[in-house]
């Protein structure tokens, strides 16, 4: 007898699930550093958290400061 629709893949499922485990578990926490003011010359992808204006900033792919934002 066979099944109208398909049983899961419960094998392919468990083992995605494992590899996000694994992956959550490697993985490493990110610290902006912490600075007074900004520096005088960023490079694209530095991040740093200004203590002065409370502000965390990031350098994007374009060269732009840009403010990082989340609630």
């Amino acid at each position: 007898m066979g099944y109208i629709n398909l049983p899961p893949n419960l094998f392919g499922i468990f083992n995605d699930l494992v590899q996000r485990l694994q992956k959550l578990e490697t993985a490493t926490r990110f610290t902006f550093p912490a600075v007074t003011s900004d520096p005088s010359n960023p490079r694209k992808g530095d991040a740093w958290l200004n203590t002065t204006t409370n502000l965390a900033k990031i350098v994007d792919a374009n060269g732009t400061v840009r403010i990082l934002t989340w609630t």
